[in-house]
């Protein structure tokens, strides 16, 4: 399991670098046909390419609690808000906004009644639609405040963003590994202790210090971070990212899963990396916009 954590990690740390640094070219740019290009664009192709994975790991979950669950409506619905926050103009109207998330809303718990009821049988429609619809949103629509935040700031904002929440993580096991002592919510989660979350959420404070740093040196028409304000920005977002991974922990807890998938070894599913983002997404948006 560490022998493959050890590969997979890296791998995709260096898949997300080049990414990023290809999307930080593509700064809002019109193509030949004379469409125009948003900021962001390889980071939503990014999570449209991550959808179906996270789609089937939810899917998997509620039925392993007894749920019927609509895959293919997941899907859809998770790749529509995707597209819709990636899309949608800056000059929006607030009124627009609201009629675009209600008409995604509604079509996806139609289509899912739909689905799961072609077959004649009703029983868990209800459950299930609702599944659908909550959990394809909950997933889309945190990590795609990362891509509204690309749209007014560097990509390699969105960079520091997960780097603070990963170095929260790794400074959450290492010192929950060499000093944890006392539980923190064993019945969720019986490896996390309360030093290994103090040790990750101060990880996060400093290494978004170092990252405000970076940026006021190499991204010199960013918003300057102060130190003390960034460090509180960290310990925020490497305290919700904790909270994000015990969410997706109970969701596991409830099914009898440990991992949402084995799609990346030793790192488990794409849900198993991208839960301590899902509650960060609001905070950075409101925080750093």
């Amino acid at each position: 399991m560490l022998k493959q954590r050890l590969v997979t990690g890296p791998l995709l740390t260096i898949i997300l670098i080049a990414m990023i640094a290809f999307d930080a070219k593509i700064e809002g740019v019109t193509c030949s046909c004379g469409t125009y290009i948003p900021n962001g664009l390889l980071i939503a192709i990014l999570a449209a390419l991550a959808a179906p994975f996270a789609a089937v790991e939810l899917s998997s979950i509620a039925v392993s609690v007894g749920a019927r669950c609509s895959t293919p409506i997941l899907i859809l619905t998770m790749e529509t808000w995707i597209a819709a926050i990636y899309l949608m103009p800056a000059n929006t109207t607030s009124t627009n906004v609201m009629a675009t998330m209600a008409t995604i809303i509604v079509c996806s718990m139609a289509l899912s009644v739909v689905s799961l009821a072609k077959g004649k049988e009703l029983r868990g429609v209800f459950t299930g639609a609702a599944i659908t619809v909550a959990s394809s949103s909950y997933v889309a629509m945190g990590f795609g405040l990362l891509l509204l935040i690309r749209k007014d700031h560097s990509a390699w904002w969105i960079f520091g963003i997960i780097a603070i929440i990963k170095m929260c993580d790794t400074g959450a096991f290492f010192v929950g590994s060499s000093i944890g002592r006392h539980k923190l919510i064993p019945w969720i989660s019986p490896g996390k202790t309360w030093e290994g979350l103090i040790g990750g959420v101060l990880t996060a404070g400093i290494t978004a210090v170092l990252l405000s740093m970076a940026s006021d040196k190499w991204l010199p028409f960013e918003p300057q971070i102060s130190m003390q304000y960034a460090f509180v920005i960290g310990l925020i977002f490497g305290f919700l990212g904790q909270t994000g991974d015990l969410i997706m922990s109970v969701f596991k807890r409830d099914s009898g899963l440990k991992d949402a998938s084995n799609v990346l070894p030793g790192l488990g599913g794409v849900l198993d990396v991208l839960d301590s983002l899902l509650l960060v997404g609001p905070a950075a948006y409101w925080l750093l916009s």
